[in-house]
């Protein structure tokens, strides 16, 4: 049966920041082989087509992952100040129960 609570912890935000981490070193090195092969395409194929179609790939498929990236950096952002302020209250916390 699930559960209809939401639990969140210190160590479980900082595994979401570690894999989210990860993810971003991915799309960083998808970039980097993008532009890559868009430097070979243009050494192997030129003219007016080969410009297109790298510009094409540029502004398209770059630009996502680029933008991708950046949500990803203010994720980290976010999720790691979320991880300092959760410390924070385990340590004030700790020992100390809460009775509803």
């Amino acid at each position: 049966m699930a559960s209809d609570r939401i639990v969140v912890t210190a160590s479980g935000i900082s595994n979401v920041v570690s894999e989210l981490k990860a993810e971003q070193s991915n799309i960083k090195g998808y970039i980097s082989s993008l532009d890559t092969e868009l430097g070979n395409i243009n050494k192997a194929w030129q003219g007016a087509d080969a410009t297109k179609y790298t510009e094409k790939m540029k502004d398209d498929y770059k630009v996502l992952l680029t933008s991708i990236n950046e949500s990803f950096d203010s994720y980290i952002e976010f999720l790691s100040k979320v991880y300092g302020e959760y410390e924070k209250l385990d340590s004030e916390f700790a020992g100390k129960s809460i009775e509803v």
